[in-house]
Formats: structure tokens, sequence, C-alpha cells
């Protein structure tokens, strides 16, 4: 039996040739994932990297291989599939701990938008229908299997998504290996550079074939969300043209902090500490090109902002105006399963542990002149 703990196991073609034996299939389809599979082999056979890390990562890429060989077969079977369109989904982007979650599982809560459900991203062969998309046994088993281990997690996971709820992009994109959650739990600078410059086209053209994929048994408009769409800009507009974007805006200091304190809890995972000096060296940069970017790609388009004060305040005045940009109607039985959604806590906000700018070393009032041009560019309202 392969342990996944020791280092000489992290390889490439281990992983691969360990997904082709929990399905039966060999195809990856384009061999543009390897370039990323491979760097994060090498950050998995780091020394700082923890041996539960290592198994825990390793298992979560071969699963990743596995549904990536599963959706190449099905294309395979379904030849005509690549040439259903993807058209006009609503992209929700910004920086990191913005309310793009809150916003997404929002939207989730109207059958005309589908959502990219969080087990399916993982699981997406054979798709599930419209009338499955939440009974299928493959979410449903991993729905009570996350409900009886959180509890038992404390202090809370920063960032929490359910089993039958919206999920991030970043699930799909990281089945070419090129995203950036390898770079959040695998601090690698040879990542870290690979992710910042590498072309993310094959990564959006994967996620499409996903979605088709998907879509072919749950038709519907889809509702897409991560943050990192607006790192990734240029390449998302390239493969989805005609995307609506809904942007994002919070203090930047405020979300450098709360995503920072992510960071570190998916450090523990990985290597059994957060690398502290590496999180606060690289975040700032990071998260100023997570703005700087779409700030030139998206000049003159048509967005719609959401500000996290104004969203915090009133969410279903946020919602309304969402409604009112695309041009639709937010019915009352819709309205109405939003505030339930509301007043049920569900992403365990009320257990949320605290955080400072200062356990890491920041200073507010420097990132805000970091960030300057972002903030005076969309007045974002700045915290105390």
């Amino acid at each position: 039996m392969v342990d996944f703990a020791k280092p000489d196991f992290l390889t490439p073609d281990v992983f691969c040739a360990e997904a082709s034996e929990r399905t039966g299939l060999t195809d990856f389809g384009d061999p543009t994932y390897l370039d990323g599979l491979t760097l994060l082999c090498d950050g998995l056979r780091q020394d700082k990297m923890s041996a539960s890390g290592r198994r825990l990562l390793a298992d979560t890429s071969i699963n990743y291989l596995a549904n990536r060989l599963s959706v190449v077969d099905y294309h395979s079977q379904h030849p005509t599939l690549s040439e259903q369109p993807v058209e006009a989904p609503i992209v929700i982007l910004g920086l990191p701990r913005t309310g793009t979650t809150a916003m997404s599982y929002l939207l989730g809560q109207d059958p005309q938008w589908r959502s990219l459900l969080n087990w399916e991203a993982i699981t997406s062969v054979p798709p599930p229908t419209t009338e499955t998309l939440r009974t299928d046994a493959r979410c449903t088993d991993l729905l009570e299997f996350q409900k009886s281990v959180l509890p038992m997690i404390d202090p809370p996971p920063p960032h929490w998504e359910w089993a039958d709820g919206p999920t991030e992009s970043t699930f799909l994109l990281a089945q070419d290996f090129k995203a950036a959650m390898w770079e959040s739990r695998v601090p690698n600078p040879a990542y870290r550079d690979f992710i910042s410059s590498v072309d993310m086209t094959s990564a959006y053209e994967y996620h499409r074939s996903v979605l088709q994929v998907l879509q072919s048994q749950a038709p519907g408009t889809w509702a897409l969300k991560m943050p990192a769409h607006a790192f990734f800009i240029d390449a998302l507009l390239k493969v989805y043209p005609d995307a609506r974007i809904i942007w994002t805006h919070r203090d930047p200091a405020t979300s450098t902090a709360s995503f920072m304190n992510l960071l570190a809890f998916s450090h523990k995972l990985s290597m059994g500490e957060a690398d502290i000096d590496w999180i606060a060296s690289t975040t700032p940069e990071r998260l100023l090109e997570q703005v700087t970017r779409p700030m030139a790609a998206l000049a003159g388009r048509n967005v719609h902002h959401v500000h996290y004060r104004d969203y915090i305040a009133d969410p279903m005045a946020a919602v309304a105006e969402v409604y009112d940009w695309l041009g639709t109607e937010l019915a009352a039985d819709v309205e109405t399963s939003m505030r339930n959604w509301l007043a049920a806590d569900p992403l365990e906000a009320s257990r949320k542990a605290s955080y400072a700018l200062e356990d890491f070393g920041l200073d507010r009032s420097e990132l805000h002149t970091y960030f300057a041009e972002y903030i005076d560019t969309f007045d974002v309202a700045l915290d105390s």
C-alpha cells in the first residue's frame, strides 16, 4: 500500500497511477495539469510539511485527478457536449473575505440560478439531475459527515461550505492544478511564481468542460463565485466573454487580516503550524494584484459593485440592487427563502474566532496607503 505521508511517494506519476486505479480510467485529457502538479508535489516534499498534511493533500490531489479522468471520459462518451455554451454566467469576485460567499448562497436560494454545489465540484460524474442536486447520495453522505465533524472543530474554520451549498470555482481550477488554493495550503515560492504568471486559459477551459457536464442534466444560468477570479480575470473573460461580473468590496486592511487568518488555519492543517512570516510577507502583494488586475481588465465594462458595509447594513437591499442590475424579478417566495437563510446563520458566523492584523505584524494605516488607488477608485469605506 502506498503511504502518501512519505515524501518518496509524492510524485505526479504516483498520483496519476493511484487516480487511474481508483477510476479504471487513464485519459487525463490535455497534459496542461502536469506543470502545476509537479510543483505541488515539490512543495509537499518540503520538510515543513507534516505527515498528516502530506497525506491529506495527496488524497485531495488524487481525488481531483480522479474527477478529471471522469470528466474527460464523460466528454468522450458525449462528443457534442463540448459544443454546448455556458451562457452569460454570473461571476462573483473581489478581495477574499468581502461577502462573496454570502452573496453566492443568497443567489443560490433562487431556482432561476444554477449554483455550482460543493459536492458536485469534486464528484461530477455521473452528473446529477435538477431533481437530485441535493438528494444524490454523494451529497447527503458528505453533508452528514460535515454535520458530524464541524462541532468538533475548535476554533471553528474561518471559512465553511456545506455539501449542498454553492462552492468556489477554485475546486474546478484545482483539477488543472492551477489554483490559488494550492498556494494557500502549500507555501512554495516556485508555485507562487508559477500561479502569478501562468496562462490560466487551460484551467478555465477545463472549468467550462465540467460545467458542460453538470448542466447537461441540471441546466440553468450559472451563478459562480471565487474571489480569485479577480486575479485571473483575463482568462476568465477569454473563456466567458459574456460573464456578468459582481465585484464585492471591503476595507482591504480588514480583508487582508481575515484572509491571513484563513491562511494560518490552512497552514496548521498542512504543516502543524502557520508560517506567519510567509503569510505576512506575501499576502498584501498578492491581494493588491487581485484588485489592480480587474481594475484594468474591467474598465468600461458594466460591472455591479457590492460594498460589504452596505451589505451588512441591509442584506436584502443589496440583493435587490443585484436583481435590478440583472434585470430580473426577485420573487416573493425567493425573498422569503433568502431571509430565512440569513436568520439561520448556516455559515456558523456566530462561532468565528477573533483575529487581528497585529497577529501578523502589519499596520492598518500602512495597508490603507498600499491600497490607496483601489480605495479611492471605488470609494471603499474604511473600518476604524
